[in-house]
């Protein structure tokens, strides 16, 4: 009953608010609760997807009234994800500032009357540099304007971490926030796996809490869920809508997952950044295996332009903080088996290594029972997999130059780098498991050339193709994860080595396209996910 209750205490922010957008103004240019509106918007949403805001840059004042039919002691505003900067406040209340793209937003809110009450919101899209320390132009996915997911406010309560134990017994520890722990053995339990994701519920002080009894392990140079040798086979996945930009629809994520299931695959990387929770929930319910990661991407490299972000400050405890919040948000979501960070930093410096292990022990200290990687494309020369649970290569080669009319050639150059990097890390790693986070190439759908020319579908095919052979016949490769699911728009540059990869601001690295309509190599993809 409790539960129920608990429930009906949500209010639920979703609907038409009244907007204002200021094209190229800051935050701080913009920002005041008294705006007088001239249009309207939906949330979630995102309003660079509407025509009269297509693709702009700036900041937009949001407002509307909500009623609460009880009081609230101790309320909170729930965003479930947002670009780029947001500013809130509540009956004139000013909330604070959040510069957390993507993050699921816990805002206090503090004692909320039974009755009418406004809330006013403030996004700012723009690329700041010097406010926005977590979002970069030079991303490979587009950062859009709006809420991106649910708004709520909710009745604050301690959070229930669950904790299994031991899988063979049912032993589980129970944590509530800031107060105790309990040891229980759960009766006619059922494990959860991707083969039967059974998912099981305990009452907790009134609360029914949803998590799954698992294990997973690195050890011996591979993954072991519940005690069995586990193979990831998978793909990397940007959450994008043609038509909602960041705001995806339940329809597109079961579209999503059921696609990864009929190619015969268990995981899912979610690139750049957190997951919503319906999506996660969706992943328990179907059996899909989770990356969780943290936004981040190039940081410290020179070609970002950002090899300060590591040392600092203010970036390091924005990383740290929203890090150590998705670990909690998902914590008892099963389907989460391994925790992320920092794609692809420049991990040959000490000033980033300082970061990582800072990052890996934040995520350690909530002891979630997950697996702590990053995705490193730094190769030979990475020295930041010391503290790691297994190593995670993103890798391309033979991209950049192409070898087109050159089979043997192209085949070559991609067996011999991705041999030498994973040599390199076995050496160095002798018992850490090995995957491949990341490879792929571009293929513009319905473009074709028997001569698979590049950014043809017949290109993507051979392509995957040479990698799959390298992969599958590698002893030390514990896991792969296409790049990527669907075509999704980017701010990433066009190379000039292949014209097709981007323009008209779109990826075309997808197995499907943007509108998940299939290309060729799904077939290809399908045909080597069923050899394992």
């Amino acid at each position: 009953m409790n539960f129920i209750i608990t429930l009906l205490a949500a209010v639920s922010l979703g609907g038409i608010w009244d907007f204002r957008f200021e094209e190229n103004k800051s935050l701080e240019q913009v920002y005041d609760i008294t705006f007088e509106a001239n249009d309207k918007m939906c949330v979630p949403g995102c309003w660079d997807m509407m025509p009269d805001y297509y693709l702009k840059r700036g900041t937009a004042l949001y407002r509307r009234t909500f009623t609460v039919e009880k009081d609230f002691k101790d309320a909170v505003l729930e965003v479930e994800g947002m670009g780029l900067r947001g500013r809130f406040a509540i009956d004139g209340r000013d909330l604070g500032e959040y510069p957390y793209p993507y993050a699921k937003l816990e805002i206090p809110v503090g004692k909320l009357s039974k009755g009418e009450h406004e809330i006013v919101a403030a996004l700012d899209n723009r690329f700041d540099k010097e406010k926005m320390k977590l979002a970069r132009p030079f991303y490979d996915f587009y950062f859009f304007g709006g809420f991106y997911r649910g708004v709520k406010i909710v009745e604050k309560e301690p959070k229930i971490f669950v904790r299994t134990l031991d899988y063979r017994t049912g032993l589980i520890e129970v944590e509530i926030e800031g107060g105790r722990k309990f040891q229980k053995t759960l009766k006619d339990f059922k494990l959860w796996s991707p083969e039967e994701p059974n998912m099981t519920t305990i009452e907790v002080e009134g609360r029914k809490v949803r998590f799954g009894v698992r294990q997973i392990e690195a050890r011996d140079r591979k993954l072991w869920l519940n005690g069995k040798e586990l193979f990831l086979k998978g793909v990397n996945r940007h959450d994008q809508s043609p038509l909602g930009g960041a705001t995806v629809s339940e329809t597109e994520w079961v579209q999503d997952l059921q696609h990864l299931k009929d190619l015969g695959g268990n995981f899912i990387r979610g690139a750049h950044y957190q997951q919503a929770d319906r999506f996660l929930e969706l992943c328990d319910e179907m059996g899909v295996l989770v990356w969780e990661e943290s936004l981040g991407w190039g940081n410290g490299q020179d070609y970002t332009n950002s090899v300060g972000d590591c040392t600092d400050t203010e970036f390091r405890e924005q990383q740290i903080r929203q890090t150590r919040e998705m670990v909690r948000s998902s914590f008892n979501h099963p389907s989460v088996i391994i925790y992320a960070f920092l794609n692809e930093p420049g991990s040959t410096t000490k000033e980033c290594k300082s970061l990582i292990d800072e990052l890996i022990a934040t995520i350690k200290a909530e002891n979630s029972g997950r697996l702590v990687t990053f995705a490193c494309n730094m190769g030979v020369n990475d020295i930041c997999n010391e503290n790691t649970d297994l190593i995670a290569i993103n890798n391309y080669p033979g991209l950049i130059p192409c070898y087109p009319g050159e089979p043997a050639a192209f085949r070559k150059k991609v067996n011999d780098s991705f041999d030498e990097i994973v040599s390199s890390f076995r050496e160095r790693y002798p018992d850490k498991p090995i995957m491949i986070s990341e490879t792929g190439c571009g293929a513009v759908y319905g473009w074709h050339d028997e001569a698979a020319s590049v950014s043809t579908e017949e290109f993507q095919v051979e392509y995957l193709t040479y990698a799959f052979e390298n992969f599958w016949n590698n002893p030390d490769i514990i896991g792969f994860a296409v790049w990527q699911m669907n075509d999704n728009r980017t701010y990433s540059r066009n190379s000039e080595d292949q014209p097709g990869k981007q323009f008209m601001g779109m990826s075309h690295a997808g197995l499907y396209n943007s509108l998940r309509k299939p290309k060729k190599s799904v077939e290809t993809v399908r045909r080597y996910f069923s050899l394992k």
